[in-house]
């Protein structure tokens, strides 16, 4: 980092203007100039600015010990290791603000954005990226790497895939120098797929995924490899090539096991159950279903509610109703347990609803649901394959009731919305 923009950044740190910080000591142009880094002033003023901002001169000398804390914060992080993050969250923040650099505060800066989004805070992520977003002409190509691809974790938390695929872009752009590394190239390879596969993207998503594979094995990272023949399966899936995406998470669960990963083995049966849904083999999808719902035992909720929700429309498939309707009530269970259960997770409060309804014949108020809220609601949430899905019931229920009419409309629009959903 310049000196001029190390003096910026730690004067915005304490709140200073650029007169307060001058008074006594500079010209505010004179002050100006050096931030701008048009002019190297003398030792006499330097000390005396240094002074003023708190900053120790020789401070980048110290980078090696704050550099190393930052970096094994960050690993523990990109890890998923919760404890250890928060373990080492204000170590992390105290070496970085005795260092005196302003360099050491503007990573612990950019951590934070991943810190927040690693403990589910998006809230604390969005605090924290504002407060980075006035330093960016000040940062090095480095940091700048970091800056984007927490922005586009951030975006894609909040389900705004077509920037966070932007900003992984321009983190790739980035990726170079010798601080790069093969598990620091997978991990944004990934993340791009993760991009590519909410906006329906397979080729790219497959471009990525595959790069990412390539570096895991080569890295002997087992949980990384993992998590891209799971995302390898979906886009096989996607594609229609069903033994394709069976025999990548078939691979995924034998590296999930080496690991002994009980998240990622949630997620591979979830995915298997899937699979073996599409080709009607539908006990060994409840199966899959069934052992996915084990592992996920302290999984958050909307893990569990997905593969409830799964289970419930392969139940359907079979024309095993009973068993369904056991589902859907399991389903409302957990909601009805979790604090504010149905708010926060709205859209499986629609699902089960739909179901409830759907499976208990009660078309008058089946009808009200899908067409007044689940519709609209999946829609603008551009979840097509439900709003299609939906649409088909509605549609189904008009039929039953002999409105053809309005059922022709409603198997016109969940035809639409398939196309909508793959781009056609």
């Amino acid at each position: 980092m310049k000196l001029g923009d190390r003096l910026k950044f730690a004067r915005l740190m304490k709140g200073l203007t650029q007169e307060e910080t001058a008074e006594g000591i500079i010209s505010v142009s004179y002050l100006s100039k050096i931030e701008n880094n048009q002019v190297i002033p003398s030792q006499e003023v330097l000390e005396w600015l240094f002074r003023r901002l708190d900053i120790r001169p020789g401070g980048n000398e110290t980078m090696p010990s704050w550099f190393e804390w930052v970096m094994s914060w960050y690993k523990a992080m990109t890890n998923r290791d919760v404890p250890a993050a928060r373990e080492l969250y204000e170590t992390v923040k105290e070496r970085c603000e005795q260092s005196g650099d302003a360099e050491a505060m503007i990573y612990f800066q950019l951590m934070r954005i991943r810190y927040w989004l690693l403990l589910g805070d998006k809230k604390g992520a969005e605090t924290a990226a504002q407060s980075v977003r006035d330093w960016y002409g000040s940062l090095s190509d480095d940091m700048r790497y970091y800056y984007w691809k927490f922005f586009g974790l951030l975006y894609y938390c909040q389900e705004k895939y077509d920037d966070a695929l932007h900003c992984y872009q321009k983190a790739e752009e980035l990726l170079k120098g010798e601080w790069k590394t093969s598990g620091e190239e997978a991990d944004l390879a990934y993340l791009s797929a993760l991009a590519c596969s909410r906006l329906w993207k397979w080729f790219q998503c497959l471009h990525y995924a595959e790069r990412a594979l390539a570096l895991s094995q080569a890295e002997y990272d087992l949980r990384r490899s993992a998590e891209c023949h799971v995302l390898l399966a979906i886009c096989y899936r996607r594609c229609g090539e069903i033994d394709k995406a069976v025999d990548h998470c078939l691979l995924a669960q034998k590296a999930a096991r080496m690991v002994d990963d009980r998240r990622l083995l949630g997620i591979v049966e979830h995915n298997l159950g899937h699979l073996k849904g599409m080709k009607r083999q539908y006990r060994e999808a409840v199966q899959h279903y069934e052992n996915s719902l084990i592992y996920k035992e302290d999984a958050p909720l909307d893990a569990r509610l997905i593969t409830l929700l799964s289970l419930v429309r392969v139940h359907c498939d079979a024309k095993h109703y009973r068993k369904a309707s056991m589902a859907v009530e399991e389903g409302w269970k957990q909601l009805e347990q979790a604090p504010n259960g149905a708010s926060e997770h709205y859209e499986y409060y629609l699902h089960f609803s739909i179901y409830r309804l759907l499976l208990s014949a009660d078309d008058e108020r089946l009808e009200r649901l899908l067409k007044q809220e689940a519709i609209p609601y999946f829609q603008k949430k551009k979840e097509y394959d439900d709003a299609s899905l939906y649409a088909e019931y509605l549609a189904d229920c008009y039929m039953r009731r002999r409105q053809y009419k309005q059922a022709a409309q409603y198997y016109q629009l969940s035809c639409a919305l398939l196309r909508a959903q793959t781009g056609v």
